[in-house]
């Protein structure tokens, strides 16, 4: 397949091919109450794990910049100020990632799925009874906002 064909396939399929170095993910948990927004997710890596707001950093972007753009995508938020919370080595999902995680403050605006091909489920759940299974990148961001903790080596 030529390198143009092979990229093509690439869009048209969604695939991500493995580059042999990891990717760049970035995530934003929303807190209110005691709860945290969460979404099942569908049709991605870690498909029918509970995760929120998330995706790739892209080429050029800040760390916010991407975490206030993903939040506004898949959530229809707009997110004021961030917090870091955790930076991971996730390799999971047949996939290897540095996942940086932050705590983003939203007032009283409420999430709503609004790329509902990418999420089923959702709602607010108490950091004592979160759904099952989680994200890990998810899991360690929860962790993170829990303990303080704020690296996860993923060994």
């Amino acid at each position: 397949m030529a390198v143009g064909a092979g990229y093509a396939h690439v869009i048209l399929t969604g695939m991500v091919r493995d580059s042999g170095k990891p990717l760049v993910g970035v995530g934003v948990v929303f807190a209110r109450d005691g709860k945290v927004f969460l979404a099942k997710r569908e049709g991605s890596h870690g498909e029918d794990t509970w995760a929120s707001a998330g995706g790739h950093l892209e080429f050029g972007e800040s760390l916010e910049e991407c975490a206030r753009r993903e939040a506004m995508e898949e959530l229809g938020l707009t997110v004021g100020e961030l917090r870091f919370l955790c930076v991971s080595n996730i390799i999971a999902y047949d996939r290897h990632y540095v996942d940086i995680e932050f705590l983003g403050e939203i007032g009283e605006q409420e999430p709503y799925l609004a790329e509902p091909e990418g999420f089923t489920e959702h709602g607010w759940f108490r950091l004592d009874n979160l759904p099952q299974p989680l994200f890990l990148p998810m899991a360690y961001a929860l962790d993170s906002l829990r303990t303080g903790r704020n690296f996860y080596s993923g060994a």
